[in-house]
């Protein structure tokens, strides 16, 4: 006993010690405890020291008051104030759970929802900070806004119970079944995050058997991103959506919609056809005045003219509604007028495919690259081997005219045949000669109905002549013809007028631009390329022109390539070197939006190309799409949309 006494004198003795001495020496001897991470500091007394008393001087007092200096030890606290914010990972959660339990034993709830007869006590401010239809009711003076007991109108109690435990819990449960009534509950109370669950469910729900039912859903609640993500499903899986009947309840509005779209996934336009055919065979009363749009929407100019005569003119309807009469009148006289069929085009013509392909006619072959796939595929050739003619698309048909005459490459003879390759039915036509034959020559489609051969060589004569096809007419008639002879030029169509770039004459390589005019029929002098190049790419983007590769002659007549790209504007009339540059000539190009896409051609070694590249104008940048397995040989390839079997 007296052991402690002695030892708490000691500790008292020491206390009034310590208080006397200043109190930068006290800040000295009691160092704060800094918390990891936090930014505050904490005290930490000695452990033989005690608390400090009232009368004793604290490390965080101001030697003059509020308005004195302040000591070092404040100046240490304040240095340390900056805060960061902390949280309890589960309290959210706790939180949740504990107002769902308060409602489900009816604790402090201050409002009665009623729906089907069933009653379920909530919060009201529960309701309010989820439910923008709830807000909107409370604050706005509505005579529900005191009420003590709300009726909802046009919800279901199964579906109200539903949403009120995803409001106090954040979470749903959820079957096809249940979906639509929770659906009408969360749209109606307007709770987005309840919307967006059970749209993210109906997506990973939906398959044939529903798919019907869940468009009918998304049209009724204006679910549009889910709408499209629906719709995409059936044109994707059409013909499986009429072998499991699932069609026939579909509306006529729905079904021409469908029908209408160029993304419809199907073999053969036939079976587009028959589709109507078991549609409005299911019902064939009420559905009757329907078939005339929907005939509307097939296709019947791609149906063979076999399908035509054998398969549909022997259906009833389409001799007794004149709609549809007309529509097979129409595709039958599509089939008897061959050499016309590119100026006939109508929406009832057109491919169905919403993806594009770089079709490339080299080493007798015609070739296709789907760019949204990346598939390679082999088209029909044509009956007659084709040796580096000039090509270029009109009305989504490919026309091939000129080129070398055989495949013997120390022959320099010319070819003045054309052929045209219809996609539609994967055929190639024969059309009438050009007036001239040409090699090393520039095809341009211009207007919907026109093919110009300008320029090029034949044997040892170099030419300057120019004709034009009219698609309508099917003759080739001489144009004002160049000023120079030229070959190994190329030529472009911008806002309407074809011009011409570059090329050999019998002086070199030049770097002129002319220009055509198609009202007046003259050619008139442009201002010039920065630099002179023949085998080179010219292509239209917008409204400029752009000129890429190419090559000239040293003195021992070996190519040098041009390895600059130049834009060009029509209106300023000014040419611009870009900091861009490609070694590549003697290549094919196309263009699809902003891109020029560049296939095969002669690389800086001399050698033919594997590549498929793309220049983007917009980024001024070249880039690499594909190499193909083999080389490319020839410089002309072109846009196309092939059907999906190709």
């Amino acid at each position: 006993m007296e052991g402690a006494n002695q030892q708490l004198l000691q500790a008292e003795q020491q206390a009034v010690a310590d208080s006397q001495q200043p109190p930068s020496l006290l800040l000295q001897q009691q160092q704060p405890l800094v918390l990891g991470g936090l930014g505050s500091r904490r005290k930490r007394w000695p452990e033989t020291s005690r608390a400090p008393s009232a009368g004793r001087v604290s490390p965080l007092s101001t030697s003059g008051g509020c308005g004195g200096a302040a000591t070092s030890s404040e100046k240490c606290f304040k240095a340390g104030q900056e805060s960061r914010m902390v949280s309890a990972a589960g309290y959210p959660a706790k939180l949740l759970s504990q107002l769902n339990l308060l409602r489900l034993c009816s604790d402090y709830c201050d409002l009665t929802l009623s729906a089907g007869g069933v009653q379920f006590p909530v919060h009201k401010n529960v309701l309010v900070a989820s439910s923008d239809y709830f807000r909107a009711a409370f604050s706005s003076g509505m005579r529900e806004a005191g009420a003590s007991c709300l009726e909802l109108k046009g919800v279901t109690a199964e579906g109200l119970q539903a949403v009120l435990e995803f409001v106090y819990t954040g979470s749903l449960a959820l079957s096809v079944d249940r979906a639509e009534d929770i659906l009408n509950t969360a749209s109606h109370l307007q709770i987005s995050e309840a919307v967006q669950l059970c749209i993210r469910f109906l997506q990973l729900a939906l398959s044939l058997d529903n798919c019907v039912e869940l468009l009918n859903l998304s049209e009724l609640y204006c679910l549009d991103e889910f709408g499209s993500n629906v719709r995409t499903f059936l044109l994707e899986n059409f013909e499986d959506l009429c072998r499991c009947g699932a069609l026939q309840r579909l509306t006529a509005a729905q079904l021409s919609d469908l029908l209408g779209d160029n993304r419809l996934r199907v073999a053969g336009e036939y079976l587009v056809f028959f589709a109507v055919v078991q549609w409005l065979e299911h019902e064939p009363d009420s559905r009757l005045p329907a078939v005339g749009d929907l005939i509307d929407q097939v296709r019947l100019p791609l149906l063979s003219g076999e399908h035509l005569v054998e398969k549909v003119s022997c259906i009833g309807f389409m001799r007794d509604v004149p709609a549809c009469s007309d529509r097979l009148t129409e595709a039958k006289d599509y089939h008897l007028v061959v050499n016309k069929q590119p100026v006939m085009q109508t929406p009832r013509t057109r491919v169905r495919n919403h993806q594009r392909s770089v079709v490339m006619c080299h080493a007798e072959n015609l070739e296709a690259f789907n760019l949204a796939t990346k598939r390679h595929a082999f088209l029909k050739d044509c009956a007659v081997p084709l040796y580096n003619p000039c090509i270029c698309e009109l009305a989504n048909f490919l026309y091939a005219c000129g080129g070398r005459y055989d495949g013997n490459e120390a022959s320099e003879m010319a070819s003045a045949r054309c052929f045209r390759y219809d996609p539609r039915f994967d055929a190639w036509h024969e059309l009438v000669p050009m007036n001239e034959a040409r090699k090393d020559f520039a095809l341009v489609a211009t207007g919907n109905s026109c093919l110009m051969a300008i320029g090029g060589q034949d044997e040892n004569m170099v030419m300057c002549t120019v004709e034009r096809l009219c698609i309508a007419t099917g003759e080739w008639r001489f144009l004002p013809s160049l000023q120079h002879a030229v070959y190994c030029h190329a030529a472009a169509v911008c806002d309407s007028r074809v011009f011409v770039s570059g090329g050999q004459r019998y002086d070199g390589y030049c770097d002129s631009l002319i220009c055509y005019e198609p009202d007046s029929e003259l050619w008139a002098s442009r201002a010039a390329m920065l630099n002179k190049r023949g085998n080179h790419i010219m292509e239209c983007v917008g409204s400029r022109l752009f000129v890429l590769g190419g090559n000239v002659e040293d003195i021992y007549g070996f190519p040098v390539p041009v390895t600059p790209i130049e834009s060009y504007n029509s209106i300023a009339d000014q040419w611009t070197l870009l900091r861009c540059s490609i070694t590549i000539r003697e290549a094919g190009s196309c263009v699809l939006d902003s891109r020029i896409y560049i296939a095969g051609g002669l690389d800086g070694e001399n050698y033919y190309s594997h590549s498929l590249q793309v220049y983007d104008t917009q980024k001024d940048e070249v880039q690499l799409v594909e190499r193909f397995p083999t080389r490319i040989y020839g410089r002309v390839c072109c846009l196309m949309t092939l059907p999906q079997g190709l």
